[in-house]
């Protein structure tokens, strides 16, 4: 054994022996400086329930254009046999495309989110050691509580059923 670690204090002995845990405790705590921006990006999520709400709506005027869909094919028949039916069938088809431009603008501009989300599924991943580790370090830290430690020594020093009953 190395005789420079056995001359150490106590304390310092097994400080030596933690550090080779440092730099992981170190990026543990800079862990706790993310937590608040997490705090706030939870905020931004409430956008999601109006989003909602609006495709809920929507939902509904996509299925009343349903039929209008089947009519345009015969507003199509008519226009080509009637000009001033011409018209009314290329309103209806720019109110569709504009719907369609607008819906998938505004699919496009959830991509960040979804892409947000993939991240934090990988995040999830990631630290699914923490919460096992965490609890094995608790266990640990269990087996060398000085409680446990003194309340086993009785006052002459020596542990036991003789050290309990003092």
């Amino acid at each position: 054994m190395d005789e420079s670690f056995i001359s150490l204090q106590p304390d310092q002995a097994v400080a030596k022996v933690f550090d080779p845990m440092k730099s992981a405790e170190d990026t543990l705590a800079r862990l706790a400086k993310v937590l608040e921006p997490m705090g706030q990006l939870a905020q931004l999520a409430d956008v999601f329930e109006p989003i909602r709400t609006f495709q809920e709506e929507l939902a509904g005027v996509a299925a009343a254009f349903e039929p209008i869909k089947g009519f345009h094919s015969h507003l199509e028949n008519l226009a080509n046999r009637f000009e001033p039916m011409r018209a009314f069938q290329s309103q209806l088809e720019r109110v569709a495309a504009a719907f369609h431009e607008q819906l998938e603008q505004l699919a496009s501009a959830m991509e960040p989110a979804t892409a947000f989300q993939d991240q934090l599924q990988h995040l999830v991943k990631a630290f699914e050691p923490a919460r096992a580790l965490q609890r094995r370090f608790v266990e640990l830290s269990r087996a060398f509580n000085a409680n446990g430690v003194n309340g086993a020594i009785g006052a002459n020093g020596h542990g036991g059923e003789a050290a309990k009953e003092a």
